[in-house]
């Protein structure tokens, strides 16, 4: 095959799922979840363009965004119309059953099946890479900046392997810049930009700390040149940080922090509540340009292991909400309903809570256990797994039985606080306090 020119094809496969039809119409129509489901929507995809700067020239790459909810014939056809040699899925676990399926679309036309190879990676694949194999030609697990070349230089050689694993050594420095242009003339609303991949903490929800290799952050220069990169489609561009905790590291942040602020970047990130002990780095933050900030306060029943020098009681945290806000940060609280011990009584408390709560935005989501977490193997172990398919991992689905109340009581007070904590007064409330929280910004 060498000398030939090779087609590839990328396929972005949207995360978002609301599987109860009782959940779009309490909540996910109120405003302060679908302002939030329309941010994420438009974010583009991050790590597939990241990894087509890593393909040969010999190589035309094109991109196909699917959003979840079309026809899965029409997006298999809309792939096959680039006439590609290899298709790369990128899915999370809620979108895996359909991309297997638009995989075994692709697969089984008839004048495609010696011709087109399907390819899955992202965080599913690594967490499941034996689901996958069956499902796809080709799994790849961990950073697709090395393992993405591989697939390629040996598909051109004839000795294409079925399953690549990268070994978590890539230093993210290396990562190369995104290839914007295969977004299309339509520059997208927001942008994304990874500084940091990976956490220390090893939280027993979540897979991102420990799947794709140990954290690692990107050099101030490779920022610089992202930010760069973006300013020249986008001027002043509204961003989100890709990261699962950006200030986790021990890094001096303030040559970050300056780029932010001298692109007049206006942006979005997560971390954790310690930031609050850290005057000086929140009134850099705030003078960058950050409009919000997701903190995990996590269970208000329970304590998930492995979250390290994150653990705090209840109203320490939430003093440090307070302190951040006052340095000019909104706050996104975000909540994980469900843990073990979790009963109605204590949804009700924390709707009780969050009727006063101090800040300014409110993320709810239902613990869900995430192939390759902690908390997945050990609801395995003890066969409290409920039946059924990935595409209700969610973060809005029942997917698992409850030790204090069944799964419908438990999804039946979610769609309850939903309604409550979501409903236009309550976010009105929220608004004011972003409000007063944007003047203290203005003033600094």
């Amino acid at each position: 095959m060498s000398g030939k020119q090779h087609r590839l094809t990328l396929v972005s496969m949207s995360g978002l799922r609301v599987g109860h039809s009782e959940l779009l119409a309490r909540g996910m129509s109120l405003p302060g979840l679908s302002r939030r489901a329309s941010a994420l929507s438009q974010l583009p995809p991050l790590g597939l363009l990241t990894i087509a700067a890593t393909a040969p020239p010999d190589w035309q790459v094109s991109l196909v965004s699917d959003d979840g909810v079309g026809d899965e014939s029409a997006i298999a056809a809309q792939i096959q119309s680039h006439q590609p040699d290899i298709v790369a899925f990128s899915c999370l676990t809620p979108a895996a059953d359909r991309a297997a399926r638009i995989s075994e679309l692709i697969r089984s036309q008839p004048s495609c099946r010696d011709q087109v190879v399907t390819v899955v990676g992202g965080l599913h694949a690594t967490a499941a890479p034996d689901w996958c194999q069956t499902r796809f030609d080709v799994v790849t697990c961990g950073d697709g900046e090395s393992t993405l070349p591989r697939v390629l230089a040996d598909f051109a050689a004839d000795r294409l392997q079925h399953r690549y694993r990268a070994d978590g050594s890539y230093a993210l420095a290396q990562s190369p810049t995104p290839r914007w242009e295969l977004l299309g003339p339509e520059a997208p609303p927001r942008y994304t930009l990874q500084t940091m991949r990976g956490c220390p903490w090893a939280c027993s929800f979540c897979a991102a700390s420990r799947l794709l290799g140990p954290a690692r952050t990107k050099s101030d220069q490779q920022i610089e040149r992202e930010l760069a990169a973006i300013a020249r489609i986008r001027p002043r561009p509204w961003l989100e940080l890709a990261d699962d905790n950006t200030f986790a590291s021990d890094r001096d942040h303030g040559p970050m922090l300056d780029a932010l602020r001298r692109y007049g970047a206006r942006w979005f990130t997560e971390s954790d509540w310690r930031i609050a002990l850290r005057p000086d780095l929140l009134r850099q933050i705030a003078a960058s340009g950050c409009r919000q900030i997701l903190i995990g306060l996590e269970s208000s029943v329970f304590r998930y292991g492995g979250m390290g020098a994150k653990t705090a009681d209840w109203q320490r945290m939430i003093d440090a909400v307070e302190a951040i806000q006052s340095a000019g940060i909104v706050v996104n609280a975000c909540f994980i309903v469900g843990a073990d011990g979790e009963t109605p009584a204590s949804i009700e408390r924390l709707g009780d809570f969050l009727e006063t709560a101090p800040m300014g935005e409110v993320q709810l989501t239902l613990q869900t256990p995430f192939p390759g977490t902690s908390l997945y193997d050990s609801l395995q172990a003890n066969r409290r797994l409920l039946p059924g398919d990935f595409s209700c991992y969610t973060l809005f689905d029942v997917v698992y039985r409850p030790d204090q109340m069944t799964a419908d009581e438990l999804q039946n007070a979610f769609h309850e606080l939903i309604s409550r904590v979501f409903r236009d007064d309550a976010q009105q409330r929220r608004d004011l306090i972003q409000k007063s929280i944007r003047a203290i910004a203005r003033r600094q």
